[in-house]
C-alpha cells in the first residue's frame, strides 16, 4: 500500500503535460486555419484570388508572370502589353486586371487605373490587392474618405496579419501628416 501511495504522490508532483498538449493542439489548429486561407487565396480560378501577394505562382499563365516580372523591374508600359494579352484570353482575370491598375497608377493613367480596379473589385469584391491599390490611388487623388472606406473594407477581409491593410494603413498615415 505504501507504494501505491507514493507513486500517487509522485505523480501529484510532476507537471501535467496536458496543458502544454492544449497549446501545442491550438498554434498547429491557428496554423492550419492559416494556410488554408493561404491555399484558398491562391488557388483555383484566377478570378477567386484573394491576395496580390502570388503572382508569381507556376500555375500562372507565361503572360502573367511575364507582367509580374516586368512590374518589379518598373517597366510598366511593357507589363501592361503582357496584361492586355493575358486579360484577352482569360476577361474575369482579377489578378490581371489589378496588375493593370497597379501599371497604370504608376504611368499615371488614373482613369484608366480606377477602371481596371473597379473591375477586379467587381469579379473579386474581396480582392486584397484591389482593395489596397485603389486606396492607395485615391489617396493620389486626394480622395482621403475613400481610401479609409477602402481600409475598412480591406479590415473586413483581412485576417491575422494583412500585408495590404497594413500598407494601406502606413498610406493614410503618411498622407494625413502630409496634408
Amino acid at each position: 500500500m505504501t507504494r501505491i501511495r507514493q507513486d500517487r504522490t509522485r505523480a501529484a508532483r510532476r507537471p501535467s503535460l496536458l496543458p502544454w498538449m492544449l497549446a501545442a493542439a491550438a498554434i498547429m489548429l491557428a496554423l492550419a486555419i492559416a494556410t488554408g486561407q493561404a491555399r484558398a487565396a491562391g488557388s483555383g480560378s484566377s478570378a477567386s484570388s484573394d491576395s496580390g501577394s502570388s503572382y508569381d505562382s507556376p500555375t500562372m499563365s507565361k503572360s502573367m508572370r511575364k507582367a509580374a516580372y516586368l512590374i518589379k523591374k518598373e517597366d510598366y508600359t511593357a507589363a501592361l502589353v503582357q496584361l492586355e494579352s493575358e486579360i484577352a484570353a482569360d476577361p474575369d482575370n482579377a489578378d490581371a486586371w489589378n496588375l493593370t491598375g497597379f501599371a497604370s497608377r504608376k504611368l499615371g493613367d488614373y482613369a484608366r487605373s480606377e477602371a481596371a480596379y473597379d473591375r477586379a473589385l467587381a469579379i473579386n469584391p474581396k480582392h486584397k490587392g484591389a482593395l489596397e491599390y485603389k486606396g492607395e490611388l485615391y489617396l493620389t487623388l486626394g480622395n482621403l474618405e475613400g481610401a479609409e472606406a477602402l481600409l475598412a473594407r480591406l479590415s473586413k477581409s483581412c485576417y491575422f496579419n494583412c500585408a495590404e491593410r497594413k500598407q494601406l494603413a502606413a498610406a493614410i498615415e503618411a498622407y494625413k501628416k502630409a496634408n
